[in-house]
């Protein structure tokens, strides 16, 4: 029978011995002279050491097993002591003398002390303390409080290496922090990890098995993570076969292991299957089973155990009975008797080992009792280890085979290849564009091998060309500047034909996006901003596809109004767009007031006044014949009782806001785009609104937004309820929400957002924005009781939705006395502040707008949309500093708004400051790299020099 017995902790570890032993081996095979890579390379011995004595003791079951500690302590706690050692000189060392010298050694010292005396102390501790078998483990250990000491040594290492970590990251660049930090993830996954599972497992917490578990995943993870981290962040020169090696040893591995543990489960069913079914025969033939020990027998009555006694004991083992007999009642009381078990003869002579066993219970009905078959341990170990043995020489097999034959294997078609490639690049940069390299394969690597002699061949070619044309540069240099300055002129003509284009179809676009709603129950506003930016004869304008259009309608029997809204977005980007934009905008008013002409009351329903519009504006469009198509989001909201008829035409999902929660109403798509064949049958859809309840319908342009702008890849958001979180975050409030949109990412696409508030003036107290109810407590002054201030905050609620009644019909003076006396009563109410503020910016009237917006950045000091147009207010009355430092908020809050870069920017150039405005001008043209302001407010800046 063999000494060593391999299972899967015995496997595990040495996949661990052997892929730490590899990284050694590697890391010292660098011949680099840099500290970091020479501390990582003892910290990884440390690990072999460690993991060796882990394989030791998982493949000797016997108690000289247990001295395996010797070496995990130690190679654990040197492990953990060059990993400090690692943090300090990675990526590279302290540039302050105090850091590098007495920081430096003083923390490495303790570290070391920790280690050389936690060693010591351990095997101070273990000389006379007699191992145990630990059953979850299936090995022999010292008892646990003895590594409770080390347990935490080791943590104390750990959270030293991160401290340096943490401080390091505040002393290197950008690039080198990220490379840091992922170093640091991937060293605290191999020892953060198993240090607390193993700290928690020597206070009893976790099992030995689970313990063994944790840390085969820990350590093979970490390792493969730090292996990938390392090659392709590491300034010492690695090669290119050196990657495939490193991945497909670690792959190999990860599957070895997991092939071992799957192979030992499967083993463990069926020792058990076969062993159990050979004790059960006992019962049919009184003969002591094959490689059983011993059988016993308790007399069982009514669940109760008795007296024990041995059937069968051919070896005359000194079996404990009355222990074992108070096991089996324990098992029986938690019904587990039936399950295989471990029985541990405890020998109370320290120069006798314990002699553990596996016993299979089965009762025996007949004569009422219960039967014990017991295994020597070893028999099982031998089982496992037929298996296990095999998937271990396999394992070892496979690493030779990738380790020796691979390079071998790829010599020809790979290396070789590329050491070709590499040295024709060198001969290319001495100046030698005679050289050619030999294709040894047709594969990716000839292919490349050829694409580079073409490469050398043309750069030749265009070398002996330019030469040619050297003697005549000056002439056809004058040629060409003739030519180009004549192209200029002709751009620049048809440039400004194009703006006077752009601008006139704004012109025509502006008016078509009418708020004529009236009603005094059901408030609109919509806040549209077209992507595409531009200047004419220096007036800003913009041009896009998206519109909005509210208006009132009656129906007959129905003295009430209905609200008709409108949220559309054409296809096709500026002219095309705009286009599409102006017909549904031409198309839908002159719909409007055919229909609420002169106070028509129309005759027919709502629902076949909605449906024969839908189909009037499908077929305009189609028309076009697929040429121009439009999104739409359109219906009606009766006045009093909320109930709404809309239809959806393959527009972004409307969304309603109620108490304090956003929730979307469809789900599904129903209808396509106007102008686009549809395999769908028409139908209304309908939905009843509660008062209080903010309907909002927009554009793609209000969640499609560039995450990551200026670089060179984009990242669309692709979370569709973020604009849910949007409406919450703002409480329900339009302009709230713009800031919400502006701040989350670059906007990519028009964006126009309708909101429809139902009843609002008469909802409940607690469906009212953030800022009414924060109000509530301070709208009337001390002394004043929560009643009166809850009227108080009713009747200044109740003068502002007049006063934005008012200005929807255009009556701006009677809106300004409405909205003035909203804030007389109520301070801290914010809505008539801010509207104030844009009635007065509205009017051109800048002075008059500034106290009116500071007042409501008192009260919301992060309002970036308020800040923005403070801002404008501030340059426009020539308070520069002021605007300079308005836009930096901005800036602050949303740094990708190109608006406020391009107004900053000018700020600066105002104020002077001409690095600052190249730095800001240059963050808006990444963004927007077309937008005519900023390339004027570019061409300011370089016409001086900056």
């Amino acid at each position: 029978m063999p000494s060593i017995y391999m299972n899967a902790w015995g496997i595990a570890t040495l996949v661990c011995c052997v892929f730490t032993l590899i990284l050694v081996v590697f890391l010292f095979s660098l011949n680099s002279r840099l500290w970091y890579t020479r501390a990582l390379a003892w910290m990884y011995i440390g690990a072999f050491v460690m993991d060796l004595g882990f394989f030791l003791g998982a493949v000797f079951p016997e108690p000289t097993g247990a001295y395996h500690r010797y070496l995990t302590v130690p190679g654990a706690l040197f492990g953990a002591f060059f990993l400090v050692q690692f943090a300090f000189a990675y990526p590279r060392k302290f540039e302050s003398k105090f850091a590098r010298v007495y920081i430096f050694w003083t923390v490495t010292g303790l570290c070391l002390l920790t280690a050389v005396g936690l060693s010591a102390l351990f095997i101070i501790q273990t000389i006379d303390t007699k191992p145990g078998f630990v059953l979850a483990g299936q090995l022999y250990n010292f008892p646990k409080d003895v590594g409770r000491s080390v347990a935490r040594g080791i943590l104390l290492e750990v959270f030293i290496f991160l401290i340096v970590a943490i401080v390091k990251c505040f002393h290197i660049t950008r690039e080198e922090r990220r490379t840091m930090i992922q170093m640091t993830i991937a060293l605290l996954l191999a020892t953060l990890g198993p240090g607390i599972v193993n700290l928690m497992h020597q206070r009893g917490a976790l099992s030995h098995e689970t313990f063994q578990q944790f840390f085969v995943l820990f350590t093979l993870v970490s390792y493969f993570v730090f292996t990938i981290v390392f090659i392709n962040n590491t300034v010492d020169r690695t090669s290119f076969m050196t990657k495939i090696l490193g991945i497909s040893v670690v792959t190999m591995l990860l599957v070895i292991q997991a092939m071992s543990t799957v192979v030992t489960l499967q083993q463990e069913k069926h020792f058990d299957q076969i062993h159990s079914k050979n004790s059960r025969e006992y019962l049919l033939n009184g003969e002591l089973p094959i490689d059983a020990a011993y059988v016993l027998s308790y007399p069982g009555r009514n669940s109760e155990i008795y007296d024990a006694r041995v059937l069968q004991n051919p070896d005359q083992i000194d079996i404990p009975l009355k222990e074992f007999q108070a096991e089996l009642v324990k098992s029986v009381a938690t019904g587990s008797f039936a399950d295989r078990q471990a029985r541990v003869i405890n020998r109370l002579d320290p120069d006798k080992d314990d002699v553990v066993y596996y016993s299979y219970f089965f009762r025996d009905h007949a004569d009422d009792r219960i039967i014990e078959v017991g295994y020597p341990y070893l028999i099982y170990r031998s089982f496992i280890d037929a298996t296990s043995r095999n998937i271990a020489y396999l394992a070892l097999a496979l690493v030779f085979v990738i380790l020796v034959l691979y390079p071998i294997f790829f010599s020809r078609s790979l290396v070789r290849p590329l050491n070709n490639l590499l040295e024709g690049v060198g001969e290319v940069n001495t100046g030698n564009l005679l050289v050619k390299i030999p294709v040894m394969v047709q594969d990716e690597i000839g292919y490349l091998s050829e694409s580079f002699n073409r490469m050398v061949r043309s750069i030749l070619d265009s070398k002996n060309k330019l030469q040619e044309h050297a003697d005549t540069l000056e002439e056809k240099v004058q040629e060409r500047t003739r030519d180009l300055n004549a192209k200029m002129e002709e751009v620049q003509a048809l440039k400004v034909q194009q703006d006077g284009d752009y601008f006139l179809t704004a012109l025509i676009n502006k008016p078509l996006m009418t708020n004529w709603n009236k009603s005094r129950y059901v408030g609109t506003e919509f806040y549209v901003e077209q992507k595409k930016k531009f200047a004419f004869r220096e007036r800003d304008s913009e041009l896009g596809g998206d519109i909005c259009i509210t208006g009132n309608l009656r129906f007959k029997d129905d003295s009430d109004r209905w609200v008709l809204f409108v949220n559309g977005d054409a296809m096709g980007k500026s002219m095309q767009g705009a286009g599409g934009a102006i017909v549904l905008g031409t198309s839908m008013n002159n719909i409007l007031s055919r229909s609420a002409g002169q106070n028509r009351v129309i005759e027919e329903s709502p629902e076949q006044w909605l449906t024969d519009v839908y189909f009037e504006l499908h077929n305009v469009f189609l028309t076009f014949d697929g040429m121009m198509m439009a999104s739409v989001a359109m219906g009606l909201i009766h006045e009093t009782t909320g109930r709404m008829i809309y239809i959806n035409a393959e527009h972004p999902w409307s969304a309603i806001y109620r108490d304090g929660k956003a929730f979307y109403i469809e789900n599904e798509l129903l209808l396509r785009k106007l102008g686009s064949p549809s395999e769908f049958e028409f139908q209304l859809q309908e939905h009843q609104l509660q008062s209080g309840d903010v309907l909002y319908a927009g554009s793609d342009g209000r969640e499609d937004l560039d995450m990551t702008p200026g670089e060179e890849k984009r990242t669309i958001n692709e979370d569709n309820d973020v604009f849910l979180r949007f409406i919450e975050t703002a409480g329900g409030d339009l302009a709230g929400v713009v800031d919400q949109v502006h701040g989350f990412g670059a906007i990519t696409d028009d964006l126009s957002i309708l909101r429809i508030g139902f009843q609002e003036a008469t909802a409940p107290m607690a469906a009212t924005s953030a800022q009414a109810k924060d109000g509530e407590a301070n709208a009337t002054g001390a002394g004043t009781s929560a009643g009166d201030s809850a009227d108080i905050l009713a009747q200044a609620r109740a003068k502002f939705a007049d006063g934005r009644r008012l200005l929807e019909n255009g009556d701006a003076d009677a809106a300004v006395a409405e909205l003035k006396a909203a804030t007389e009563l109520a301070p801290d109410y914010k809505d008539p502040l801010r509207m104030l503020g844009q009635v007065y910016y509205d009017r051109r009237e800048y002075a008059a707008a500034v106290p009116w917006f500071e007042s409501y950045l008192e009260l919301d000091n992060d309002a970036a949309n308020v800040w923005f147009l403070l801002s404008i207010c501030f340059k426009q009355t020539r308070r520069f500093e002021d605007a300079r430092n308005a836009g930096e908020k901005v800036r602050e809050l949303q740094p990708h708004r190109t608006a406020n870069l391009i107004n900053l920017s000018d700020s600066y150039r105002v104020l002077g400051d001409a690095t600052r405005a190249r730095t800001v001008i240059d963050e808006a043209l990444q963004i927007e790299p077309d937008s005519r302001t900023a390339q004027q407010v570019d061409s300011l800046l370089k016409s001086k020099g900056h």
